[in-house]
């Protein structure tokens, strides 16, 4: 348009030779784009049919197909080729998800060889997330090349979700993850409703089943698409509790208690030292013919208590008669006297 204007500028104003160099260079510029269309093709691969869980679909169609969030689906497609053709990439996506640079909606596969008027089929596997929002989408395919024109088919979506949909978002934990035994563990439990419906009375269940603790809280109402949390979940830990890893397990019931949703994870229980075993007292026996002494554990078994109750038995008697004999000894030399 610029050139055309500066064309016609240029024959009112009575300069020929540039109107002559603009009108040139026009026709060099679609010379150019004609013989660039020339060199470039169409990728010669189409689609035939296209399914989503066994469900034909159809491409720039007015019917949508309803796909619930949250959820896998398997995307087929036959294709054909018209005439050979190599590298071929298939992409697959959903645009418009508001988080899809950390989480994408896309499938990617290639790239293949084709040969002519063969028919072959791909299959391709894509997810849409819990929190995608609900709503009408385009699923847009895309088949192309190194250096062709590439094919783009648009099918209509529409994503939706369940009627009820409760999700455990988050649990939290007070003083943490790790607690002596006999000290409270305070847990406070995040909910969002996913679902269509509004729930009401929302029964929250936080519970440790090995130790046979458990703490239970309401939720008077979660609307959908919102999150609600409850108040602080007290469990009180046995004093004496073995230490160890348990299994910590937090169940949420809604819908009229139709329904449940449950998320596990591990607490750990330190030990309390107030439960430590007492060690037994230690007896020392004094052997009266050697100079090292024995210790002897009051825990120890009934064969040591009789063995080192013999041996003061023992010294004893050997005392007595070493007595008896000076005695007797004394009585003969006064009697000799």
């Amino acid at each position: 348009m610029v050139t055309y204007l500066k064309f016609t500028e240029n024959i009112v104003g009575g300069n020929i030779m540039k109107a002559l160099t603009a009108m040139l260079f026009c026709v060099m510029v679609v010379l150019s784009s004609v013989l660039v269309a020339a060199q470039t093709h169409v990728v010669p691969v189409a689609i035939e049919r296209a399914e989503i869980d066994d469900t034909e679909i159809e491409a720039f169609g007015v019917n949508q197909l309803d796909l619930e969030r949250d959820q896998e689906f398997e995307l087929l497609l036959e294709l054909q080729s018209w005439e050979n053709a190599e590298d071929v990439e298939i992409r697959a996506f959903i645009s418009g998800y508001e988080f899809d640079d950390v989480n994408d909606i896309e499938d990617h596969i290639g790239p293949f060889d084709f040969d002519a008027n063969v028919t072959y089929v791909k299959k391709m596997h894509l997810t849409l997330p819990d929190d995608v929002d609900v709503d009408d989408y385009q699923l847009r395919v895309i088949l192309s090349d190194r250096n062709g024109w590439e094919i783009v088919y648009n099918y209509q979506l529409q994503v939706n979700t369940e009627r009820h949909s409760v999700k455990i978002e988050d649990v939290t934990l007070s003083p943490g993850n790790a607690v002596k035994a006999g000290q409270a563990l305070l847990a406070t439990v995040r909910l969002e409703n996913k679902g269509q419906k509004d729930e009401d009375d929302v029964k929250v269940i936080a519970s440790i089943p090995a130790l046979g603790v458990s703490a239970s809280e309401f939720i008077e109402e979660i609307e959908s698409d919102e999150e609600e949390e409850t108040e602080e979940l007290f469990l009180r830990l046995p004093k004496c509790a073995e230490p160890g890893v348990y299994e910590m397990v937090v169940e949420a019931f809604y819908n009229d208690r139709h329904s449940k949703v449950a998320q596990s994870g591990k607490v750990t229980v330190l030990e309390n030292e107030a439960c430590k075993p007492e060690q037994a007292p230690v007896v020392v026996v004094q052997q009266a013919s050697q100079n090292s002494t024995t210790e002897v554990s009051a825990s120890g078994d009934s064969s040591g208590k009789v063995r080192s109750a013999l041996e003061i038995i023992l010294l004893v008697l050997v005392a007595l008669l070493v007595i008896v004999g000076l005695i007797i000894g004394f009585s003969r030399m006064r009697g000799e006297e």
